[in-house]
């Protein structure tokens, strides 16, 4: 609850970011560039296993702790210290090659957006040391089941974006963003954290050793993290390649959108994962993996449960909040009109980014990191041609629709293998699902109805109305069908 309360704020801020840059700048090249800028370091990033800091040190750091505190110790300053080292390396290079590598990202740019986009990409770079050695003192705190510091950091950072685009956005235009991001990445999810962890007791030995035992593990079990390919992360390279060719916005429609899809994936889905990932490697290192198996089977349905009414009332609102969070100054009502449409085929794949987020944490807390890999690999490679197709055939609608099935698939297979590892009980979890879904379907049909009979036009009014509408509606639709997610879920929410 902590984790997704400071998700939901972090959400908060960065629409209150999106906001600014939608009121100043519209939808239109700059923010496509501004977008796209973003693309080459986060790919970076991911390929020198950014992703796999706490998909697979935080297991063996929690493993580690458990024999032998001192050793871990030793084994996060080995890693931060040469891993830290190819990073900075990875850094320099990408700076250097980012003229020739950002028009073969993005085909449909000209040549001042290739520039402009070389600039913005060259001003972020550097943020990503600061998240990599930020990524291993968070890894560090969370495997010793401490959340806070690790909750406050993307508020931090996202503020230090807002402050930057209105100090220096006089000056630079929409640098002044990329500006704030670099800054707030090196005091939010670096210095706090590392602040924070050395308070709480952590110990770092800095030592350069490519020969460690502990360092080839990591990167051992890290490589096919680092080498796979994994929609959940691919799929926004993927819609900014193929919208790099349509028409100019297309980049920030989707973008907004998507934003706004990933507020109750993050909340509900990526905080469950994240915190559940601490307490299931605990589980399995003291060989209970029966617990560990029922722990994440009622995990997954009652954030399926969530996200399927979260996912079902943003369908159903998409246009009024829309229109509230972005129709403002330069960004027009047609530009709204477009960031809703695509909302609507997003919105309808909330439950399976979160269920993806939570199924995977059962194979990296058996430390086995391959088959979640394999699988979502194959996925991304076979769906690239479906991209390729919907954008074309239906353009930023069919990107967004893209992406909804190719998440979709990744999460049922990755689900349904899962079992593999922790004895999950299926039959109830899918009979949780369809009642779910059911329930969903019923409470986005009645606000609906209800919003198509509403006589005002304003957008908070509308979403008011819906919000009540559905709470009431999926309320007295879970009492009667006696769903246990909901009591699960309140629950919590009371404790």
């Amino acid at each position: 609850m902590l984790l997704a309360s400071s998700v939901l704020l972090s959400r908060v801020l960065g629409y209150a970011r999106d906001a600014l840059v939608a009121a100043r700048f519209g939808a239109g090249r700059d923010t496509d560039v501004y977008y796209a800028a973003f693309t080459l370091p986060d790919l970076m990033s991911y390929l020198l296993a950014g992703g796999a800091l706490s998909l697979t040190f935080l297991p063996l750091f929690t493993r580690r702790y458990a024999e032998e505190p001192e050793r871990a110790w030793r084994t996060l300053g080995v890693i931060a210290t040469t891993m830290g080292l190819v990073v900075s390396l990875a850094i320099a290079l990408t700076w250097v090659l980012a003229p020739w590598i950002v028009p073969w990202a993005f085909p449909g740019f000209d040549a001042v957006a290739c520039a402009e986009t070389v600039r913005l990409t060259r001003i972020v770079l550097p943020a990503q040391l600061a998240f990599y050695l930020g990524g291993l003192a968070s890894a560090a705190v969370l495997s010793r089941e401490r959340f806070l510091a690790v909750a406050l950091a993307p508020l931090v950072y996202n503020v230090l974006i807002i402050a930057g685009g209105l100090a220096l956005g006089g000056v630079l235009g929409i640098a002044g963003f990329s500006v704030g991001a670099l800054v707030g990445a090196f005091v939010g999810p670096f210095g706090l954290v590392l602040l924070a962890a050395r308070r709480g007791g952590l110990r770092l030995y800095p030592r350069l050793s490519f020969r460690d035992a502990d360092l080839r593990q990591f990167v051992v079990r890290s490589f096919p993290v680092m080498l796979g390919v994994s929609l959940i992360t691919v799929d926004e390279w993927l819609c900014r390649y193929f919208a790099s060719g349509l028409a100019e916005g297309t980049i920030t429609w989707l973008q907004n959108a998507r934003r706004l899809m990933l507020v109750p994936v993050a909340v509900l889905g990526q905080a469950a994962g994240q915190a559940a990932l601490p307490f299931l490697s605990r589980l399995v290192a003291e060989n209970r993996h029966d617990e560990a198996g029922r722990v994440l089977g009622q995990s997954m349905a009652v954030v399926t449960y969530a996200t399927l009414l979260a996912g079902a009332l943003l369908w159903a609102l998409a246009v009024p909040s829309v229109a509230l969070l972005y129709q403002h100054g330069a960004y027009t009502a047609e530009d709204a009109a477009a960031t809703a449409a695509a909302l609507r085929w997003l919105a309808l794949g909330v439950a399976f980014w979160a269920l993806q987020s939570l199924a995977a944490r059962g194979f990296y807390a058996t430390e086995d990191t391959w088959t979640p890999v394999l699988l979502s690999t194959t996925v991304t490679i076979l769906s690239i041609p479906m991209y390729a197709w919907l954008a074309q055939r239906s353009q930023h609608e069919g990107l967004a629709l893209a992406t909804t099935l190719g998440v979709g698939a990744t999460a049922l297979v990755t689900a349904l293998l899962v079992r593999q590892r922790l004895p999950i009980a299926i039959g109830p979890l899918l009979w949780s699902m369809s009642r779910s879904a059911l329930i969903a379907l019923l409470s986005a049909l009645a606000v609906t109805v209800i919003d198509a009979r509403l006589v005002t036009q304003s957008p908070l009014l509308r979403l008011v109305a819906g919000t009540l509408t559905f709470v009431a509606v999926a309320g007295l639709a879970s009492w009667l069908a006696k769903a246990p997610e909901l009591r699960a879920f309140t629950g919590r929410l009371k404790g």
